[in-house]
């Protein structure tokens, strides 16, 4: 089926767009579970991670090619859903996936405006407001300017790790982690290292971005998860080794900072926003693009009709969803079985698998839906 997109992306654009994904507030997270667990834990943990990140979204991306470079709700339409409820089915399937991602951008609105509020003191609402117009003026100029945009970025986050490494062994650090083996503390970490290097909607802006190449794709896949997986491991490592005094569990690289030296505050700080930009930039993309194929409106208008819920989300509470939030826990798992199963149909109906190859075969659709169960449990169960 033809690719249709709206621009074309570098192979290192694509690269970019999925690292610039999944290095979000997760990757800050990991550290504190982290302590929960041994280094050696985390080492296995995230090499576990990047293979079943890496089937998954091969598997999204061939998906996505086989329906002409759609999102999944979209893909879900086309390939599960049939008869008369199709599009009943279709349209609750876009509101629920839709409200899940709208969730996710609001947290992110609130996590880049608390830290314009501790730059400049600004009060949060308006600090929300800044941030969003800053962060989604990207967005709006379409997937070109993201791509360009998660580039730099994604440069920038390397050379910030690059440094606050450096500066973390020119102190003297911390004995190497050890804690005693716990299966909840082991799942949780499992569960985050995973979220915190996926990327779901990333994966389907490579497919159009790259014209559905299928060499370039999987090229873009497994150079982009490495990446993810070796900043997860180095930003974990040096929070372990050189951060002074418990580790906080929203501001692990933060408190790092603080143990280097004022320099390091500001090198942090700045981590932490673009690493939220990149998320935004990519998640709003994709909630531009759902809104699109299912209303049909303009790439602008989309994107308005699909960020404006967030900000208000995040301007008057994000809290009061919290019921919301832990509903969509499950959501995940369903859609998660949803894939697979809409996956297999396609890939029989196609009668070739030119992006997975043997990857995609029943086995590893199951292994996909085991991993999302274990995922979901280590989300939820409590730390030891």
């Amino acid at each position: 089926m033809e690719i249709k997109s709206e621009a074309r992306l570098t192979t290192f654009e694509a690269i970019s767009m999925i690292v610039g994904n999944s290095i979000g507030t997760g990757i800050i997270a990991v550290p504190y579970l982290a302590t929960k667990n041994s280094m050696l834990d985390v080492v296995w943990m995230v090499a576990l991670a990047y293979v079943v990140n890496v089937v998954l979204h091969l598997i999204i991306a061939e998906l996505s090619y086989n329906n002409g470079g759609v999102q999944l709700v979209k893909s879900f339409e086309g390939e599960l859903f049939h008869g008369a409820a199709k599009k009943i089915f279709s349209w609750i399937v876009f509101v629920v996936y839709g409200l899940a991602i709208m969730l996710g951008v609001s947290g992110n609105i609130n996590g880049g405006a608390q830290i314009f509020t501790n730059w400049f003191g600004m009060p949060l609402w308006s600090a929300q407001l800044v941030y969003y117009v800053i962060a989604g003026s990207i967005v709006f100029m379409g997937m070109k300017a993201v791509g360009i945009a998660q580039k730099y970025a994604v440069v920038l986050l390397m050379g910030i790790v690059a440094v606050m490494t450096a500066g973390t062994f020119m102190r003297p650090v911390n004995a190497l982690y050890t804690a005693t083996f716990h299966w909840n503390n082991l799942l949780a970490l499992y569960s985050m290292v995973v979220f915190a290097t996926s990327a779901n909607q990333a994966v389907i802006q490579v497919v159009k971005g790259l014209d559905g190449n299928p060499g370039k794709i999987r090229k873009s896949i497994f150079i982009g998860f490495g990446l993810s997986s070796v900043f997860v491991l180095i930003v974990t490592m040096t929070v372990l080794l050189g951060t002074k005094g418990e580790i906080n569990k929203e501001l692990a690289y933060m408190q790092l900072g603080e143990s280097i030296g004022k320099w390091a505050v500001i090198l942090a700080g700045i981590f932490s926003l673009f690493a939220l930009l990149t998320t935004f930039w990519s998640n709003t993309l994709a909630l531009r693009d759902v809104v699109h194929e299912q209303v049909g409106i303009g790439n602008r208008l989309s994107w308005l009709a699909a960020t404006i819920p967030c900000i208000l989300f995040a301007v008057f509470g994000v809290n009061s969803f919290i019921i919301l939030t832990r509903i969509m826990s499950g959501v995940v798992i369903l859609v998660s079985i949803m894939l697979v199963l809409t996956y297999g149909k396609s890939r029989r109906k196609a009668g070739a698998s030119p992006i997975c190859g043997v990857i995609g075969s029943v086995p590893f659709q199951v292994l996909m839906v085991a991993s999302t169960i274990v995922s979901a449990v280590g989300s939820l169960i409590p730390l030891s």
